[in-house]
């Protein structure tokens, strides 16, 4: 038996039965709720907050807490400044009491509650005031840093995020990765109509970069400078991102994003999706016959972002990264899609993607595909329509 967690479980029992009928009585005269913020990790620091502002009523104050490490100060900065919110360390313990002695309980937003399976927050308008940048500023940031007007976010993920930054994370995730290289095709295109490129997220020395002839910049340029993480990731044309929490920042602005290499495609994962984005999924193989999943097969696998092992491997199956090309494709059409250009193929494929997932699936598809307006990669469904 573990002494230390014994110990912790009976203080959470009895200081969660002494103050929980304090609070009920003190909520007669003015409304609150407890919550935790998991801010490690960049995608919860975000979205678990966005999430919190959008469950709670107006008229009632947030009385928040964090994890001891934060992914980005910059962001939680701001996000203790919002209104009707309260922030103290101590919050954390009466939170965890009053969850250990009652998970559903209206005092706190609980972690089911930030995570639900399927759920329809990203459809509303995040309640967090952003900080605002003037023209001026804007142009003065991007005068320093030497980048374009126009410029274009990408980012692939690998394993030295976890191994450097967070090593305490256990969990498999080597299925969301790629080389950042893949991304020759893409930089080539958008260097010729004059975009500057950024390399999201912090760059390691292991990762090489002298594949590419156009100049990448990365936090090295910046000496990962946290507010100017924000500022690219929010002021870019648009950002092109794998299954990953740094999306939380364009999520966060509602901002149309490219899904490189996503996986698990399925409706659950896809509603955690920014609303009007384009997706590029990779396939998966069974290895035994041989034969890719439908979109129905991949959708039925029934597969969440987080596991201890290879969940594909534990099923005999094999993921497929996207060629460059498949990428470069993807890019195009979000700067089609961007400039308003129309695509008939675009409708009927989607239209098609959506069908063959149907069942008995018809107002999630409904969100996703009407409210959220997430569509996949036109050129990724005309080559795989065996996959339907």
């Amino acid at each position: 038996m573990n002494f230390s967690l014994t110990i912790r479980n009976i203080f959470l029992f009895v200081f969660g039965n002494l103050i929980q009928p304090i609070l009920k009585i003190i909520r007669l005269f003015f409304k609150f709720q407890f919550c935790h913020i998991h801010s490690i990790r960049i995608g919860h620091l975000i979205l678990d907050y966005d999430i919190a502002l959008l469950l709670k009523k107006e008229d009632t104050l947030l009385l928040c807490s964090h994890s001891k490490k934060v992914a980005n100060k910059f962001i939680a900065n701001f996000l203790k400044n919002q209104k009707n919110v309260l922030f103290f360390n101590f919050f954390k313990f009466i939170y965890h009491s009053i969850h250990f002695i009652n998970p559903n309980s209206n005092l706190i937003i609980s972690w089911d509650q930030y995570h639900p399976q399927f759920h329809l927050y990203f459809s509303q308008k995040s309640k967090i005031e952003l900080p605002y940048y003037s023209q001026s500023k804007i142009n003065e940031i991007l005068t320093k840093y030497k980048i374009k007007k126009n410029f274009v976010g990408l980012y692939a993920r690998n394993n030295l995020y976890l191994q450097k930054i967070v090593p305490e994370d256990k969990n498999f995730h080597d299925y969301h990765d790629f080389n950042f290289e893949d991304y020759k095709l893409s930089v080539e295109y958008l260097d010729n109509i004059d975009n500057s490129i950024i390399k999201l997220g912090k760059h390691f020395p292991e990762e090489n970069l002298n594949c590419f002839k156009t100049k990448i910049i990365n936090s090295d340029d910046f000496q990962s400078n946290e507010e100017i993480d924000y500022f690219l990731n929010v002021f870019s044309r648009f950002n092109v991102f794998t299954c990953s929490g740094i999306c939380a920042m364009s999520i966060l602005a509602r901002k149309k994003v490219v899904y490189v290499n996503y996986i698990p495609l399925n409706l659950i994962q896809l509603s955690w999706c920014s609303p009007g984005s384009l997706i590029l999924p990779k396939k998966i193989l069974n290895k035994e016959t041989g034969k890719f999943l439908t979109f129905k097969e991949s959708n039925e696998l029934n597969l969440h972002a987080m596991y201890q092992t290879n969940p594909y491997e534990d099923k005999n199956l094999a993921y497929i990264n996207n060629s460059p090309k498949e990428i470069l494709e993807t890019i195009t059409e979000m700067d089609e899609i961007l400039m308003g250009k129309n695509n008939s193929d675009a409708i009927k494929l989607n239209n098609q993607f959506w069908e063959s997932l149907k069942d008995k699936n018809h107002e999630k598809i409904d969100y996703l595909k009407n409210v959220l307006k997430l569509s996949i990669s036109t050129q990724f469904l005309k080559n795989n329509q065996n996959l339907f």
